[in-house]
């Protein structure tokens, strides 16, 4: 249901305004690859009338991509190379060692988190939302070379043109890391929305690490109702039972300004 909630609130403000909405299979762990959700994602998604514009993108497919923004990012000075275990990290996962002093060594490579680097995003939904704290590095390619999410998802928001990306709130710092990669770049970031997540009764998100169920796909009326309630979006009349119509229902009376925020 959580994923249901970030992916409907997604498609309706694009939708709402005119706007594509593109559907990114962020497969770059491919130890914790649970391949056969590359088919169920999707077909959720369309059994409950949630279509996407152009073809599906996988993550994956663009490596070369990402290893040419790490070189460019090198040679503008903002990455180093880490040696440090999880035990000798410091506060918020950063490297508090003397590792980006040393020279020829082979680890994690970090980004070095300049003085200036944005603080702030100014929420589509949430207002101006600032970092609780800021970290002074971040890793971008781990240390058995795979390529870590956050430079991941930057440079491919911005080579795909996303305007707006709108995701969930647990996911405010990990926009503000990428916006300020796009800074290290000299691009812009696009448009940040975060939409309340949902969460059990112990206040945590609702995932597969926490035990939550997978939705059913044979009720999606049920479960797009459930959504936009949570949503705080306008109730659809109670006899309309077609997916499409609610969604059409949906997109019409989209307001960014009633969404729950107390779902915070």
């Amino acid at each position: 249901m959580g994923s249901l909630v970030a992916a409907l609130g997604s498609f309706l403000d694009a939708r709402s305004h005119q706007g594509e909405w593109c559907l990114r299979i962020d497969d770059i762990d491919p130890p914790r690859h649970d391949t056969a959700s590359f088919r169920s994602i999707p077909l959720c998604l369309e059994s409950h009338g949630l279509t996407w514009d152009g073809p599906i993108i996988f993550q994956s497919q663009r490596r070369e991509a990402h290893e040419d923004t790490l070189s460019k990012l090198r040679s503008g000075g903002h990455l180093f190379d880490c040696l440090c275990t999880r035990a000798t990290l410091g506060e918020l996962g950063a490297c508090v060692s003397h590792c980006r002093d040393r020279k020829d060594i082979e680890g994690s490579v970090r980004f070095h988190v300049p003085n200036d680097a944005p603080d702030r995003i100014n929420d589509l939904f949430l207002d101006e939302q600032r970092a609780s704290a800021r970290p002074s590095n971040f890793i971008v390619k781990r240390r058995d070379g795979l390529i870590a999410y956050q430079l991941a998802t930057a440079i491919d928001d911005l080579d795909e043109g996303y305007t707006h990306v709108i995701r969930g709130a647990d996911l405010v710092e990990s926009s503000l890391r990428q916006m300020m990669l796009h800074q290290a770049l000299g691009r812009p970031s696009p448009e940040y929305g975060h939409l309340p997540i949902v969460t059990d009764q112990s206040g945590n998100k609702l995932s597969k690490q926490t035990g939550a169920q997978a939705i059913d796909t044979d009720t999606p009326n049920t479960n797009l109702r459930r959504a936009l309630a949570f949503l705080g979006q306008p109730t659809p009349p109670e006899d309309m039972d077609c997916v499409d119509d609610l969604l059409h229902h949906a997109t019409t009376n989209w307001r960014r300004n009633a969404l729950n925020l107390k779902n915070l």
